[in-house]
């Protein structure tokens, strides 16, 4: 196999939870080499998070664990433990990268803070994610992707565009944690690409608040033009009937505009008559009147099935586009067409297939693999360090490993 991107960076990954375990598994999968550094009692919480195999809860049964930690090594070390800061330390001495999840200051307060370890390898990249960044009056507070999305601001603006004045909702699937956790990825190789320019290191402070604020677009710049504070996403301003979803007979579509606008809405659903219709050529009626529009188009909508609607919506030049199951994605035909999804082994789980390759990379490919069990390469790692396996049945028992 061709050499991959990141062949020959060494990652420790001390992280827990979605965004930091996504940071590494990219970096894991381009080719670094990504030590996760696990709790002995446990490992990473990710690994009791569903869903599982046969929904059986096993640290090594959680689907979410596999999937963020593809092509990782595991070893376990309690860094509570002073014993475990030295071990931790001597790893630093030939690492690439540090990433940690920790509250902020925890790692400092452990001994392991950044400038303590760039005076043993003033080459080392580390970055620290956290949920309000190192610094600023909310540093200390919990939070979670729910939190961390009304706090970045993405839930005010997630609501449909016939009806703004609803209360403001989460997105599915955890995105402020993957948000944060691609910015940290994007991060972490900035830096490495100037440490190959400077020969030294940095320290990278990530804010998942932050980081989802910056997904906002023009919202705030907005405000400060407009003095608008946007309660739906861009198409609600610009008059598409979009950015909410008709029933069809076996699901949903997404109805947005493509190059002809709306008024081909009115060939797709057979009415080619009410083309120059006022909520059909004016965007600001249908804003003012959703209602009217949807009573024309959801009846139409209802008799036909997704895949049909959008061949012939695609033929007017139509974005309509189904709104796919998760079950529905491994059998979609364009993922198919790309290889998408990968098939793996599992020593517990047997055969697991995923989603693969975020980006496909000519010279330098991604690469398919499993996430390691808790602690699986331990006695590979700790030899690195001279240790023997008597050192390592002693540091066991003494609960350091």
């Amino acid at each position: 196999m061709s050499e991959q991107a990141f062949s020959g960076v060494q990652v420790l990954d001390c992280t827990r939870g979605v965004a930091g375990s996504y940071c590494t598994k990219l970096l894991a999968d381009f080719g670094a080499e990504v030590i996760k550094v696990e709790d002995p009692d446990g490992g990473d919480p990710v690994r009791n998070m569903g869903p599982f195999l046969k929904d059986e809860p096993h640290l090594e049964k959680s689907g979410a664990f596999f999937y963020l930690n593809t092509n990782k090594k595991s070893i376990t070390l309690n860094l509570g433990s002073k014993t475990a800061a030295k071990m931790l330390k001597e790893l630093v001495k030939e690492a690439d990268v540090l990433i940690e999840s920790f509250l902020p200051g925890a790692m400092a307060e452990l001994g392991l803070g950044y400038e303590i370890l760039s005076e043993l390898n003033p080459r080392l990249v580390m970055t620290s994610i956290s949920s309000f960044g190192q610094t600023g009056p909310y540093r200390t507070y919990k939070a979670s992707n729910f939190v961390l999305s009304g706090l970045g601001g993405t839930m005010y603006t997630s609501r449909p565009t016939n009806e703004p004045r609803n209360r403001p909702v989460v997105q599915g699937g955890l995105q402020a944690d993957y948000i944060t956790g691609l910015i940290s990825f994007i991060a972490t190789v900035a830096a490495l690409y100037n440490r190959n320019k400077t020969n030294r290191g940095t320290y990278i402070d990530i804010s998942a608040m932050e980081c989802v604020a910056s997904t906002l677009t023009g919202h705030t710049g907005e405000y400060s033009y407009m003095g608008l504070s946007r309660r739906t996403n861009p198409p609600a301003i610009q008059g598409y009937p979009g950015m909410y979803n008709y029933p069809c007979k076996n699901g949903w579509i997404n109805p947005t505009p493509g190059i002809g606008q709306a008024s081909n809405i009115a060939f797709l659903i057979g009415k080619p008559g009410l083309q120059d219709d006022v909520l059909f050529a004016n965007a600001s009626a249908r804003v003012a009147e959703p209602e009217k529009f949807d009573a024309l188009v959801v009846p139409w909508c209802k008799e036909h099935d997704k895949w049909t609607i959008t061949k012939q919506a695609q033929e007017l030049r139509l974005s309509f586009t189904p709104i796919l199951t998760p079950a529905e994605l491994p059998e979609d035909e364009q993922l198919k067409a790309r290889g998408f999804f990968a098939t793996v082994g599992h020593p517990i789980m047997e055969e697991i297939t995923y989603p693969g390759a975020v980006a496909k990379l000519s010279e330098t490919p991604w690469q398919a693999g499993r996430a390691p069990l808790l602690g699986e390469q331990n006695e590979e790692i700790y030899r690195r360090l001279g240790y023997v396996k008597n050192d390592l049945v002693k540091l066991r028992q003494q609960g350091v490993i």
